[in-house]
């Protein structure tokens, strides 16, 4: 009777102890497929950063990066709109900010072969006249850094806007990035003038942002050349626009071949190891904006250092 009531008992605590196992081993691939799943959607819903340029105290449109929330092309647009409108958005970074009139109303939009028409209402011109080319730039660089959106085509209450209202300056009826930004005049004469676009650092609260800056300059040189130099020049006049890129650095060569630039720089590169991301961006981001290329490699002294893709 005892050897068959302990028996009972081994059975019953083995049987107990394989379905808990049972029960664990359920549990934790249930778990497994869960946390899979979820990295799944995770994966799947994020969204990449989207680029915004606001106004700094100099009068500078200043590049920075928001996360819209949606991967609609149109939704984007109207996000942007609404970063880019004065009292729509109540986090812009310290010391930016927007530009379009805050009573301003986007009519409707229309998009067609990678070219965005947006319509405003009348108050577009409610601001600061002297502003006005400012704000045309901001929407035009924050609208055509959407993916698969290359142009902008401006409307006023559904009439094309063909010339700045203040100065009566001629606009293309499509803006692009060959519109520039943040314009500089540096010319003694109107012939042979080039049109380079370079990215400098402006810190604000402790916080580096890139700056782009389209001079003109008369000068017959590879436009690689140009960004080089001005880089390598540190500062913009007084508007508090820096470079990292040290005084002696030297392009050795570069190249160009599907749709890839190389750069060849000697050691100097390295002077400044603290910055040394900031410079890498700053020549990449330089040469995206005037060269029809997807990546940047650079190498020093011919050997691969980073590549950087658009």
């Amino acid at each position: 009777m005892l050897r068959r009531k302990a028996l009972r008992k081994i059975l019953i605590t083995t049987f107990a102890i394989f379905t808990l196992f049972i029960v664990c081993l359920v549990t934790e691939d249930t778990f497994v497929k869960d946390l899979e799943v979820s990295k799944d959607v995770e994966y799947v819903t994020s969204l990449g950063m989207d680029y915004v340029y606001l106004l700094n105290n100099n009068n500078y449109l200043v590049r920075t990066n928001t996360l819209l929330g949606t991967d609609d092309t149109k939704k984007k647009i109207s996000c942007l709109v609404d970063y880019l409108t004065i009292g729509k958005v109540d986090h812009l970074p310290a010391k930016l900010s927007a530009l379009l009139p805050s009573n301003v109303k986007l009519l409707d939009m229309e998009i067609e072969e990678n070219v965005v028409t947006l319509n405003f209402s009348k108050e577009l011109w409610d601001g600061d006249s002297k502003l006005y080319e400012r704000m045309i730039e901001s929407l035009t660089y924050s609208v055509v850094s959407i993916d698969g959106i290359s142009g902008l085509k401006l409307k006023v209450e559904g009439v094309l806007v063909t010339e700045i209202p203040s100065t009566k300056k001629i606009l293309p009826e499509v803006l692009t990035k060959e519109y520039g930004i943040n314009k500089v005049y540096d010319i003694d004469s109107t012939s042979n003038i080039t049109k380079v676009t370079t990215y400098y650092l402006n810190k604000i609260d402790n916080q580096n942002y890139y700056v782009p800056v389209t001079k003109y300059v008369n000068d017959s040189r590879e436009k690689v050349d140009i960004i080089v130099e001005n880089l390598s020049g540190n500062f913009l006049y007084e508007t508090n626009l820096i470079s990292l890129l040290q005084n002696d650095i030297e392009l050795m060569n570069y190249q160009i071949e599907d749709e890839l630039m190389l750069l060849n720089f000697n050691n100097n590169l390295f002077n400044n190891e603290k910055f040394l991301e900031e410079v890498t961006y700053q020549v990449a981001y330089s040469i995206f904006d005037n060269y029809d290329v997807q990546s940047v490699l650079i190498e020093v002294n011919g050997e691969e250092f980073t590549r950087i893709e658009k």
